[in-house]
Order: structure tokens, then C-alpha cells, then sequence
């Protein structure tokens, strides 16, 4: 359950690939925040049309299989093509149904101040608050990267910690004490009930 509570706040505020042509890194941000707010809990034509624009403008945003990568550490160089292929599918699948709705009923109640952005050669960082009736204050720091002309979120920290790292850790915990096809199971299992 912690393992995919991390995975949905990684996506609540999402890793971004090179999928936009935004302009700065605080624009990469912007724009994957709002694509999730406008996520639909209704299953109306109109409701899946809207989701599945959202869908499309954040996977776009999201490079699966070098989180996947990230997220597996040394896991991944054991896995064959087909092994990898599956696991960042259910990956995804897992965002699409269970993240996607999530994130957008909690970014529904919150409010985002993006508090400055410092770029340093193709590196830069987004700081921002987020206030939660709630959940109160976080603030939460979005590391990028230039690759290809545009800028890619690499990590976040949450109150100074790595959700990268975090999941990563989860996911090492759970190989380790169930093995890799414990930890592809869990996900299956998520995927299931929702």
C-alpha cells in the first residue's frame, strides 16, 4: 500500500519527459498540473473525452520506461524486453486508473504558488508550495534536466525528500522480501480493484 501511495503523489506531480515544447521549466510544471486537474471522476462521453485528452497530455509528459528504470535500480538489467515491456504497461495502467483520478480530486482542493525557478546551465529547479485544506502546507521542489531542447522533471522532493528514491526503495523492499514477481503481482492486484 506505501509503495503505491508513492507512486500516486510521483504522479500527482508528475516526471515529465520530452513530449512538450514548453518554454521553461516552470511552464513543463504548469502544464502537467493542469493536464491532471482536468481529469473527470464521471464516466459521461464527454468525461472520458476530457480524461482522455488529460491522459494523452501526461503520458506525453512522462518518459514511463526511464521512471520504470529508475524505479526497478538494479532490478531492470535482469529483466528481459518482454519483461520490461510489461512491467512499464502496468506501469501505466496502474497511473491511468488508479494515479489520474487521484491526483485530480486532490488537486482539486489545493492551492499552487510557484514560489521562483533557478536554471543553472541545463539544470534548473522549480520551487513551489502547495496548500491543502487538508493536508496543509508541502513544499515541494521539481529537479529538471535539458534534454533535446526541452526541459524534463528528473525528480521531486517533497519537504527536501526524493520521490524517486523513495519508490525505488519501496520497490527494492518488496523484491527483496517477495521477489520481483511479488512486486508485479501487488501492482496486478491494485490494478484489480480499482
Amino acid at each position: 500500500m506505501r509503495l503505491l501511495s508513492a507512486i500516486f503523489v510521483l504522479m500527482l506531480i508528475g516526471i515529465s519527459s520530452p513530449g512538450w515544447a514548453a518554454d521553461t521549466p516552470t511552464d513543463t510544471v504548469k502544464r502537467l498540473i493542469e493536464s491532471v486537474k482536468s481529469y473527470k471522476k464521471e464516466t459521461s462521453t464527454q468525461g472520458s473525452a476530457v480524461n482522455a485528452q488529460a491522459r494523452k497530455v501526461t503520458e506525453e509528459s512522462f518518459a514511463v520506461q526511464d521512471l520504470a528504470k529508475r524505479m526497478l535500480g538494479p532490478q531492470w538489467e535482469k529483466l528481459n524486453a518482454g519483461e520490461k515491456k510489461d512491467f512499464t504497461q502496468l506501469l501505466t495502467s496502474l497511473f491511468q486508473k488508479v494515479a489520474y483520478p487521484k491526483s485530480a480530486e486532490f488537486l482539486g482542493d489545493v492551492q499552487i504558488d510557484f514560489r521562483n525557478e533557478k536554471i543553472t546551465g541545463d539544470e534548473a529547479i522549480v520551487a513551489t508550495t502547495v496548500s491543502h485544506p487538508k493536508e496543509g502546507q508541502v513544499d515541494i521542489q521539481y529537479q529538471l534536466q535539458q534534454a533535446n531542447g526541452r526541459w524534463v522533471i528528473e525528480d521531486v522532493l517533497l519537504d527536501g525528500v526524493s520521490l524517486v528514491t523513495n519508490v525505488r526503495s519501496q520497490m527494492q523492499q518488496v523484491i527483496a522480501k517477495e521477489s520481483y514477481q511479488g512486486l508485479m503481482k501487488r501492482m496486478r492486484d491494485k490494478l484489480a480493484e480499482s
